[in-house]
């Protein structure tokens, strides 16, 4: 933290906040504000990085580039990107889970995304050897699943049995929608050893039709574009922090919105030689674990039971009491017969809910309707309407919950 903010030019004004070497670092952190992704487009590039380091340089010699995070607007920020630190931070989260322990790095690995957030995008079909890099193969070269056809689907699963993949890494909600089209047409299916999640948030709804497809061990992973791999799953369910490569600061939400255990994350990243981020706010939810060790025997950082989600994906119930991602999306796992939806927050106790169904929409419908009353109360007004598919967003990814309204998004923080 010293090195960065003596020699980074964002935090030139945060230098008179920090009490000094001599006090706990713990009361250290708590001194400084947080760094939000706004400072980062303002200060970018040669803001973000120690003044010893020149960008034009580093891009020069290949030691760096520029890549853009994925996301809405607000949200979207162009980051320096060093492909080493990156590996390394990656390799030291895979330490975290038995499973990819095992793995030594040079294992082939198929990557079902959207080609907004990593692979090749491109408008026609691409072959095997197009989409393959090194001990890589990327599945898709589409912005998303809609733009799918059966051949698309058939190409895919001939593509797992043809590469023999050790790993899947996998947006969950594309995994699900070649799962969905296995199970409906009766098709065979390749199994790798270990599936990895990454991207975007895990729907209860999709992990529960990935299961009936794939035997192999469901990870989640969570990271950040801008501070690589943060929380890795163990094979007993639980996010260990990657204390390796980043500190986690918790700042708990109210009471009345489901803290203490529930708040969000502030990241500090290690080791990076060109960025030094501190205090960097990610933008999401995550619920500490309810004990402080794991079976698996882990427990240095944090432990957390879930990732809920982005604050600004929460909604509210008409009183005003947050609800992340997850709560709704359990909630509705919970209703047979739901493929995939999106939830709206419309107005004070007025929603939208799209729906994709695989069963009878008479009985889906209202049983939605009345899971929802469940947990946003008997005041909740909510419009079902049945969907042809759900689209994801401009990023590639799926927004599955969201209030149109503007929302204090720290007002709701202790």
């Amino acid at each position: 933290m010293a090195v960065g903010l003596a020699t980074v030019p964002v935090y030139s004004s945060w230098q008179q906040h920090d009490p000094g070497e001599n006090c706990p670092v713990d009361q250290r952190y708590a001194a400084l504000s947080e760094l939000t992704k706004n400072d980062l487009r303002q200060h970018f590039p040669q803001g973000l990085v120690p003044r010893h380091c020149n960008v034009a340089e580093g891009l020069q010699r290949g030691e760096i580039e520029f890549v853009q995070s994925s996301g809405t607007t607000a949200e979207r920020v162009t980051n320096i990107w060093h492909q080493s630190w990156w590996n390394a931070s990656e390799a030291s989260s895979w330490k975290l889970n038995s499973h990819t322990a095992q793995l030594d790095g040079t294992q082939r690995e198929a990557i079902l995304a959207s080609a907004l957030n990593v692979g090749i995008l491109s408008d026609k079909d691409l072959t095997l050897q197009d989409r393959r890099l090194s001990r890589f193969l990327f599945l898709n070269e589409k912005a998303g699943a809609s733009e799918w056809t059966d051949r698309h689907y058939e190409r895919m699963l001939q593509e797992l049995e043809a590469f023999q993949p050790v790993v899947l890494e996998a947006n969950p909600s594309l995994l699900a929608r070649l799962a969905w089209w296995a199970l409906d047409k009766g098709a065979p299916v390749f199994q790798p050893r270990i599936i990895v999640f990454t991207y975007e948030f895990s729907s209860s709804i999709h992990l529960r039709c990935i299961r009936r497809v794939f035997s192999a061990p469901l990870v989640s992973s969570y990271g950040a574009t801008e501070a690589g791999y943060v929380f890795m799953q163990c094979e007993h369910g639980s996010l260990h922090q990657n204390t390796d490569f980043c500190r986690v600061d918790f700042q708990p939400l109210k009471a009345e919105h489901g803290g203490p255990q529930l708040g969000r994350i502030l990241l500090t990243t290690f080791h990076h030689p060109w960025v030094s981020l501190i205090k960097f706010d990610v933008g999401d939810l995550v619920r500490l674990h309810d004990s402080h060790s794991c079976p698996c025997g882990r427990n240095e950082g944090f432990l957390l039971s879930s990732l809920e989600g982005r604050l600004a994906n929460a909604t509210f119930t008409p009183e005003g009491r947050l609800v992340t991602t997850k709560q709704a999306d359990d909630t509705l796992a919970a209703v047979d017969g739901i493929r995939d939806y999106q939830l709206v927050h419309l107005a004070r106790n007025d929603y939208t809910l799209q729906l994709l169904v695989d069963a009878n929409p008479d009985l889906v419908v209202p049983a939605a309707a009345a899971a929802l009353r469940s947990l946003y109360g008997k005041n909740m007004r909510v419009r079902i309407e049945p969907a042809v598919d759900i689209l994801p967003g401009v990023s590639g990814k799926y927004r599955r919950t969201h209030a149109v309204f503007h929302f204090d998004g720290k007002g709701l923080f202790s």
